[in-house]
């Protein structure tokens, strides 16, 4: 079923990173990343309790709503108001919805 959006729902302007490969001194692989595209967004907050090691944790996860872009995968981020998130998932609202879901956190 089509989850039902308004578009003025989306009131956020968020800007997406995409990475690029390079190699590193000592021969490694590694990532910066460069603005792709702004883009507007519903942002959500969503708490997750999460056992990890033995302890009870809180996770601030954000979810956002957005219009899907075919080249995005979790190794993008996400940058709002100056603050840098990583894409935990990417959920497609339907099939056919050009709009999707993004579950990201927050990079300590």
């Amino acid at each position: 079923m089509e989850n039902r959006i308004n578009i003025g729902e989306l009131d956020t302007l968020v800007t997406l990173f995409s990475p690029v490969a390079g190699i590193g001194t000592q021969g490694e692989k590694t990532f910066t990343y460069k603005a792709f595209r702004d883009v507007f967004a519903k942002i959500d907050g969503n708490n997750d309790e999460v056992i990890n090691y033995s302890n009870l944790e809180s996770e601030q996860n954000k979810v956002l709503t957005v219009y899907k872009v075919p080249e995005m995968t979790t190794r993008w981020r996400v940058q709002i108001s100056g603050q840098m998130y990583e894409i935990s998932s990417i959920d497609p609202i339907s099939r056919v919805s050009p709009l999707c879901l993004l579950t990201i956190h927050s990079i300590d």
